[in-house]
């Protein structure tokens, strides 16, 4: 899951995905570097790439969702259904909005961008949280195999400096990159945003103390001992620290080296979230996810993601700073920490099943060994018999002879 499965974009059947993944990826590119640049050329060639991208996204999704058809396979005769069902809604809210409810068609222009910010969150969030949570295991897994007293040092070594570091990036991180000591919004910034930058940390540390303390329970109680907590509270750490900085930036001004820095590393975390969210609905995981959610497939929620997060970034473009600002300071503060909550009980509880299967593999194992041994020696004391019979027969034979 993750970015590993990313190479079966290549394959010929997710040709369409990987068109539209390039496509995303290349408008994100010019838009990030246009705003950090300052170069209106770039911001120019940003809409003419997003734009396109944002109604061919809605025409496959219409088709994929709506008429439940196979991207993969897609016939230029069911597109064009599609299309034309597109274009037929397009006019009438086009028409209703300019003609009827003139003052309402901004609004509701607004609020279509406010839910593809949501579910871009929502989405991106959910993907990569459980994807910090397998490769957390799968590490935990392989320092669990050294010797016991190594393995003891390390996995508890890993989960405490798990909780330092994440409480390390929330509280001075985004002060270092601010250059601000303590971090003080500016008076002027909206009191959402202005909100989210002091609370988040602080709900975000409790939240990171108040598992780990469950973790430590769970071990005295149970011996069942949750190490991936160190490598998941690292992530949240690091999340929660890019999307301060993020809010920091849309008010924030200057193109001095830290910017820089910090922008390309905000860059680089961005699309290290897409991608992985991309690995994980294009890959193994995909077909499952179709069977369980059966409303809507895993190819109508890839299209949804490329074009929730083109939305995302076409809004910088089309709202003006404050409502951005404020749409975006809301999301993050009511989505993330509920979804940081949940995935940590979820990851506890999986941790926890999995855990006694591997307990009932290793039972079953040894009771096969223990079973396979008896069976080898009533074997032997069988044989033993027989040749012992064998040898009685030959000396009586020969004492008759």
């Amino acid at each position: 899951m993750g970015l590993k499965d990313l190479g079966q974009l290549f394959q010929k059947k997710n040709s369409t995905f990987l068109v539209l993944v390039i496509w995303l990826i290349t408008g994100f590119s010019i838009l990030y570097f246009a705003k950090l640049t300052k170069f209106e050329l770039l911001d120019l060639w940003a809409r003419l790439i997003f734009l396109p991208l944002l109604v061919v996204c809605l025409v496959l999704f219409v088709y994929s969702a709506l008429f439940r058809g196979d991207v993969r396979h897609a016939s230029w005769k069911n597109i064009g259904k599609a299309s034309g069902f597109f274009l037929i809604v397009l006019v009438v809210y086009i028409i209703v909005g300019a003609y009827i409810f003139a003052e309402m068609f901004d609004y509701f222009t607004s609020i279509m961008f406010v839910v593809s910010i949501f579910s871009y969150i929502l989405i991106t969030a959910i993907f990569s949280m459980y994807y910090c949570f397998e490769q957390g295991v799968k590490l935990d897994d392989k320092v669990y195999k050294a010797p016991t007293a190594i393995a003891f040092i390390v996995r508890w070594g890993l989960f405490f400096m798990g909780i330092l570091i994440s409480c390390f990036l929330l509280l001075y991180a985004p002060s270092i990159l601010a250059r601000q000591a303590p971090l003080n919004p500016k008076g002027d910034m909206n009191p959402a945003l202005a909100l989210m930058l002091y609370w988040m940390p602080i709900i975000t540390i409790i939240m990171i103390l108040a598992f780990a303390f469950v973790a430590i329970v769970i071990v005295i109680i149970s011996g069942r001992f949750n190490a991936w907590l160190g490598v998941f509270f690292v992530f949240i750490g690091g999340y929660v620290t890019f999307l301060m900085i993020s809010a920091l930036f849309t008010v924030e001004e200057g193109t001095s080296l830290p910017i820089i820095i910090a922008r390309l590393v905000m860059f680089g975390f961005d699309m290290f979230l897409l991608l992985v969210t991309i690995g994980s609905l294009i890959g193994k995981r995909a077909e499952l996810i179709g069977e369980k959610l059966k409303v809507i497939n895993s190819d109508a929620i890839l299209i949804w993601l490329i074009f929730a997060k083109a939305a995302f970034e076409y809004s910088d473009i089309l709202l003006t700073p404050g409502e951005l600002t404020v749409m975006k300071g809301v999301a993050v503060f009511y989505l993330i920490i509920p979804l940081m909550i949940t995935m940590a009980i979820v990851g506890i509880a999986k941790y926890g099943a999995m855990k006694k299967a591997r307990k009932r593999v290793k039972v079953k194992k040894k009771r096969v060994k223990t079973g396979k041994k008896q069976v080898e020696k009533v074997k032997e004391a069988r044989e033993k018999a027989e040749k012992k019979a064998e040898k009685k027969a030959a000396k009586e034979k020969s004492k008759t002879n």
